[in-house]
């Protein structure tokens, strides 16, 4: 049982590895898109946020990211999650699956629900690009996606 566990892993990551090359070549692009918008992200007036008020900027990174994917021809969109926090993150459709690209909100905001507070001086990395795969059936992506970019 363990073996056949260990097995099936092994041969998820391997497909993993291969499906998402081209997303994790992007790291990088997409994290320096994520951090214009941090950067732009400005709490410091008594209401906060001119557009957002004391909202986070989840929807906005995941759009940045999305831009960065279409950019380079890999069809995208926005998810808004319910469960939990409100959360919004970026996916991507690829001939292997459906895979969520994103950035942990916690990474660049603590709070909860629809108040949110900047923390001061992040610099994202690729690393901080969470790639996984939501489904490996590309036709999937209709179903999940919320607004194309």
């Amino acid at each position: 049982m363990i073996k056949s566990i260990t097995s099936a892993l092994i041969n998820c990551a391997q497909v993993l590895r291969a499906s998402n090359k081209a997303l994790i070549s992007l790291r990088s692009q997409l994290a320096q898109a994520a951090q214009k918008v941090y950067d732009e992200w400005d709490q410091s007036g008594e209401d906060g946020d001119p557009e957002l008020g004391f909202g986070g900027i989840c929807q906005d990174v995941a759009e940045a990211i999305a831009g960065v994917l279409d950019k380079h021809g890999i069809e995208s969109g926005t998810v808004s999650q319910q469960q939990g926090d409100q959360h919004v993150y970026a996916i991507a459709k690829t001939s292997e699956g459906v895979f969520e690209v994103d950035i942990h909100p916690y990474t660049y905001e603590s709070g909860a629900g629809y108040h949110w507070k900047k923390k001061p001086g992040i610099k994202f990395t690729p690393e901080d690009i969470l790639i996984s795969l939501i489904d490996e059936d590309p036709k999937k992506f209709e179903e999940l996606i919320e607004s194309p970019s």
